[in-house]
């Protein structure tokens, strides 16, 4: 992984996740293990440290929406 740790990532998610519109927030953001994760299913998986959280958060720092 890069430079920020997971807690470091899952702050900026949770701040970032707080401006999307929520018109934009079913909308899908990540795939992982062929799962499909929209702006709420990952934030909710983020908050409760869930199975997946650590990856959906690694995927999001590689695109670049997380930094």
């Amino acid at each position: 992984m890069g430079k920020n740790t997971i807690e470091t990532l899952k702050s900026q998610f949770l701040r970032l996740f707080a401006n999307v519109p929520v018109p934009l927030r079913n909308e899908i953001i990540a795939i992982i293990d062929k799962q499909t994760f929209t702006w709420l299913t990952a934030n909710l998986e983020i908050r409760n440290n869930g199975k997946y959280s650590e990856k959906i958060l690694k995927s999001l720092e590689e695109i670049g929406v997380l930094k």
